[in-house]
């Protein structure tokens, strides 16, 4: 059975909290960036000394302590960011121009301009080396997929593999692992793939019938590849799978909706942390990563967790908010969560 984003979409606002509570500490910042979220965008990366947040047809340059600085303009609907380890470069999938962006993170110039005509609304990007993985398709049009673009060349050509989606399936890649999580359907599966070669090789997949799984709004890998933290509609936790034999290995987070509804995820580098953001009266949660204990539980009368909107930076985690009623962004920094 197939349902529409934005009907799941108000599913999740009709759960949305009304009590509130203050961020972490007094040295917590949350900040106003001036812009407001369009569906399918509002994306997270650190890169540079930097932070970036894409929204509409631009991309939001703050500080490390969360301020805006500056901003990348003359682009078309960004959605997706990915930033080299070095920091060096920021790839950014503008879903309205079937583009990708490489930019220069010293100088925020746009360093040149990856076509992917044949493949519409690149949407989710993921990066391991000098290979670009992008989940696109616009929304319930049965064209989506996944598609590689190898960085060093001059002129990178897509290079799509794997089974047709019903819009843009998220990506995340680490090691030889590369996820695929099923976006727009239920239920929906996790599909993991070998990457270790030069072509990548199906692995095995969660499936989403036996595990009840529904519309996956995020997944993080660790380090090695070996297991994938995911957060989807449904179910109402956030689940631990092994990437090699794709059982659950662990839960965080309670089994019901009273904290709201699974949008968001991130690991921190040393893979001890796990950061969850809810669409409800939970914004943000930490986890231990291997015992499941709740390090910080928080929510910030600024907004509402985003899909995709958490990031760790060190010991922080910055987390992109949205006010229901105006969708008006801002970006919480929550300090010293990491060990």
């Amino acid at each position: 059975m197939i349902i529409r984003r934005l009907t799941v979409l108000a599913v999740a606002a009709s759960l949305a909290a009304t009590i509130l509570t203050p961020p972490a500490s007094a040295a917590d910042t949350t900040t106003d960036l001036g812009v407001t979220l369009t569906w399918g965008d509002g994306d997270l990366a650190v890169a540079g000394g930097k932070v970036f947040i894409s929204t509409g047809d631009q991309i939001v340059v703050a500080n490390t302590q969360g301020q805006p600085t500056d901003s990348i303009t003359g682009l078309s609907h960004v959605a997706g960011l990915a930033a080299r380890p070095d920091g060096t470069r920021l790839y950014a999938a503008l879903a309205g121009s079937n583009e990708v962006a490489e930019i220069d993170t010293a100088t925020l110039a746009i360093a040149r301009r990856i076509a992917i005509p044949a493949h519409p609304c690149p949407t989710h990007l993921a990066l391991t080396g000098d290979r670009l993985w992008v989940g696109y398709g616009c929304a319930g049009q049965w064209q989506g997929g996944v598609l590689a673009l190898d960085l060093s060349a001059a002129t990178p050509a897509p290079s799509a593999f794997g089974r047709r989606h019903y819009d843009a399936p998220t990506v995340t890649a680490a090691g030889s692992t590369l996820v695929v999580g099923e976006s727009g359907s239920s239920p929906s599966d996790l599909i993991i793939y070998d990457i270790a070669g030069a072509t990548p090789v199906l692995r095995g997949e969660v499936d989403g019938y036996t595990t009840t799984n529904s519309f996956f709004r995020d997944v993080a890998l660790t380090a090695d590849g070996g297991n994938a933290i995911s957060a989807c509609w449904v179910p109402a936790n956030f689940i631990n799978w092994n990437t090699t034999t794709f059982a659950s290995v662990r839960e965080y987070g309670g089994s019901t909706y009273e904290g709201g509804t699974p949008v968001s995820v991130a690991i921190s580098s040393d893979d001890a942390r796990v950061a969850a953001g809810r669409f409800g009266s939970t914004d943000v949660a930490v986890y231990d990563v291997a015992t499941g204990a709740t390090i910080f539980s928080g929510d910030n009368p600024a907004g509402l967790s985003t899909e995709g909107g958490l990031v760790f930076s060190g010991s922080d985690v910055y987390a992109l908010l949205m006010t229901w009623s105006t969708k008006q962004l801002h970006l919480w920094r929550i300090q010293g969560l990491a060990t």
